[in-house]
């Protein structure tokens, strides 16, 4: 069996999309392999997904897809399969790991619980930017960044997280310390908030909800 702990080392599994993909209620997810007698099994417990190939003839794992070392065509051909086959479930069932803020998590528990969307990184230049949007009619109601704290007037050196949000009157909620200028949106219309607990959960979730509302 094999632990691959270092695949996700910088992600979040996400269990619903594991569901979604074709994993059972016990989090086991089984599919026969182009050589019919080999079925690849992918499992996540204790929040570890953990994968191994059996040989349903013999009834026992088939290891040599797990060595590094060269091996005969015939395991190597078996090997691309299985190594496809967890790609493609880190890819659609894990999100990358950048916003660790306290304040940064509650927000994005509060956004998908309450408003049933996902977490989407759409830059591959750019990793540490992320998107909320309306999942009815794709419209954007929150950026989510983590950047160094000069690029937004901060001052201090390190990172910050932030979140930018739509708002219908930026320029009167705007002070410069709790409510910033939108950052790379159209400041007229948008509002960023830096999540290190300057501002309240509850003012916070309620900015949230207006940003929503605005592009429903």
């Amino acid at each position: 069996m094999r632990d691959l702990s270092n695949l996700v080392e910088n992600r979040i599994i996400i269990p619903d999309k594991l569901i979604d993909y074709g994993f059972n209620h016990d989090y086991i997810f089984e599919k026969i392999l182009s050589q019919p007698n080999f079925k690849a099994v992918i499992t996540y417990e204790n929040d570890t997904l953990t994968a191994r190939v059996i040989d349903l003839e013999l009834d026992e794992d088939y290891v040599l897809v797990d060595v590094k070392t060269p091996i005969g065509r015939f395991a190597a051909e078996l090997k691309m399969e299985y190594e496809s086959i967890i790609e493609d479930i880190i890819d659609k069932c894990t999100r990358p790991h950048v916003f660790k803020f306290p304040q940064s998590k509650r927000l994005m528990k509060y956004v998908e619980n309450k408003f049933g969307c996902d977490l989407e990184f759409l830059w591959k230049k750019f990793p540490k930017d992320a998107i909320y949007r309306n999942k009815f009619n794709n419209k954007w109601f929150a950026l989510l960044v983590a950047l160094d704290k000069t690029k937004i007037g901060l001052e201090g050196e390190g990172e910050i997280e932030i979140v930018v949000l739509k708002h219908d009157n930026a320029s009167k909620v705007i002070d410069g310390e709790v409510i910033l200028q939108g950052y790379h949106m159209n400041k007229k219309y948008w509002i960023t908030i830096p999540l290190d607990e300057r501002i309240g959960d509850g003012e916070l979730f309620r900015l949230v909800e207006n940003s929503y509302s605005l592009i429903s």
